[in-house]
């Protein structure tokens, strides 16, 4: 926020809303595709623990979706959508669409 300017607390706290959803939903996106076992296909190295956040995770899922392998992409979708469907926050956010 220290790059932009807003007079108005309301626009801004809606600002900080989006973000905090985009945040979360990105987090359970990383969640979803280390349960779906996708974690090894974008690991640099070896090691039995996590190697990026599932934050980082999620983003890296959100860029690669639309050339994601539909057997990849079928399993990550289907966990992110239980994930999302058991969030009591996000099924009143999101539920109305």
């Amino acid at each position: 926020m220290s790059e932009t300017y807003t007079r108005s607390t309301t626009r801004r706290d809606r600002l900080f809303l989006l973000s905090a959803l985009a945040i979360g939903l990105l987090t359970l996106l990383g969640k979803a595709g280390e349960e779906a076992d996708l974690e090894k296909t974008i690991k640099a190295n070896t090691t039995k623990t996590r190697s990026y956040s599932l934050f980082r995770q999620g983003c890296i899922y959100y860029e690669l979706l639309p050339t994601m392998r539909e057997e990849w992409a079928l399993p990550l979708m289907e966990n992110f959508y239980r994930y999302l469907k058991n969030h009591r926050i996000y099924r009143s956010v999101f539920g109305i669409i």
